[in-house]
């Protein structure tokens, strides 16, 4: 197994996930399991071609999941799809998704992950 590292994000209240720093000042980092669960957030916070370094990261959002008629299959396809894609994630233990038809608005919550670290990983 590879040492695993990542810049950490936090969310505030509703307000969307950030970067953050610790108690000394400096980018809070996280390691490992922690850092496989982190590495999902981002995946499933990135629209798909949106990273420079690697175009195929990233869900449609808006072409495949809000864009059109929803589909409720296709979207939790798409976002497990993502999920299983990241590197050490083995299964995923827990996952639900709500789509709010006044906002257009998908949150996916209550994702848990099994990570190579043989760890369960709450994203």
């Amino acid at each position: 197994m590879i040492e695993r590292m990542g810049l950490a994000l936090r969310r505030d209240g509703d307000a969307p996930a950030d970067l953050y720093l610790d108690e000394d000042g400096n980018l809070a980092i996280v390691r490992n399991a922690q850092a496989v669960g982190q590495h999902v957030r981002q995946r499933l916070m990135t629209f798909h071609g949106e990273w420079f370094l690697d175009t195929t990261v990233g869900i449609r959002w808006l072409r495949d999941v809000l864009g059109g008629n929803y589909d409720p299959v296709m979207a939790e396809s798409l976002v497990k799809a993502e999920v299983l894609a990241t590197d050490g994630v083995i299964d995923i233990s827990g996952f639900s998704v709500r789509f709010s038809r006044v906002t257009r608005g998908l949150s996916a919550a209550d994702i848990t992950v099994v990570t190579e670290y043989e760890e369960e990983i709450s994203v």
